[in-house]
């Protein structure tokens, strides 16, 4: 399946009239390492639930996943622009991610400047061939020092107030909200997750009617996986696919969480079938 029947099977803002995927179902970034743990424990949900083509799979640069499309994933532009220079990417690799939050792995000077560094980051990129992934984290808001001063209220709201999501847009070939801070017990009454993911779709479609649209899922932020399916029903009309974290800390058995949220995938895609 090509990006461009990725980005073209989401209208803007209603219900998608083509999902890919195995019955219907979205598109899906997932770390590799993550995936391979989630296929060892032999659930029948992930091979029904993830189709090759509209998979994307995160790997460091030097590694080529054995499934899906590989991603090399990146959480600084310098980091890209080494691997480039030392031509560390192997040949199979299309796709490039930038990752950048606000922590150790992304350098002080791209937490306070993301816009700028998140264009340097797809435009070296493309420059080379690649396909981006652009995946601004809401705590950029705080800048390193943590003394941002947007507009005030929720991350989310000053993420919007600062562009983050049309800057992303206008460069990236998938712009990924990471909204799932935002399926924490705290902020599940006031729909925070999905008011996020609506406001933010809607400013990177106006910066760019183009562009492929994806939202993050954690099991860590849930109590349980029907709370991931609950997330998934509410926003599934305004993205084209979900990037499912998996953490390995903090949780017992998030694997098994994961299968069981996958596992109610065709009830909801059946809602939404077509091909692309």
């Amino acid at each position: 399946m090509s990006l461009a029947c990725l980005s073209g099977c989401s209208g803007g803002g209603g219900r998608s009239a083509c999902h890919p995927g195995v019955n219907a179902a979205e598109a899906w970034i997932v770390n590799g390492q993550q995936l391979r743990l989630l296929e060892t424990g032999g659930s029948k949900a992930v091979s029904y639930a993830f189709k090759q083509a509209s998979l994307f799979v995160l790997e460091r640069p030097r590694n080529l996943s054995q499934t899906g499309q590989t991603v090399a994933y990146f959480t600084s532009y310098q980091a890209l622009k080494l691997a480039i220079e030392s031509r560390a990417l192997p040949p199979g690799v299309r796709w490039v991610m930038y990752d950048n939050e606000r922590w150790t792995q992304t350098p002080l000077v791209e937490q306070d400047n993301p816009k700028r560094y998140m264009t340097l980051f797809a435009n070296l990129a493309h420059r080379h061939g690649y396909k981006v992934i652009l995946a601004p984290a809401q705590d950029l808001v705080f800048g390193s020092s943590g003394s941002g001063s947007y507009a005030p209220g929720p991350a989310w709201r000053r993420y919007m107030s600062m562009g983050l999501a049309a800057a992303a847009a206008r460069v990236a070939n998938i712009y990924e909200i990471q909204a799932q801070a935002n399926e924490l017990p705290a902020h599940r009454a006031s729909d925070a997750y999905e008011k996020f993911i609506r406001a933010a779709a809607n400013q990177a479609r106006s910066a760019n009617s183009h562009i492929a649209i994806f939202a993050g899922l954690s099991t860590k932020r849930v109590s349980n996986a029907s709370q991931l399916y609950q997330d998934f029903l509410a926003t599934r009309s305004f993205v084209t696919g979900y990037w499912l974290n998996i953490p390995r800390s903090g949780q017992a058995n998030p694997d098994s969480m994961a299968a069981r949220f996958l596992a109610q995938l065709p009830a909801a895609a059946a809602a939404g079938s077509g091909s692309c």
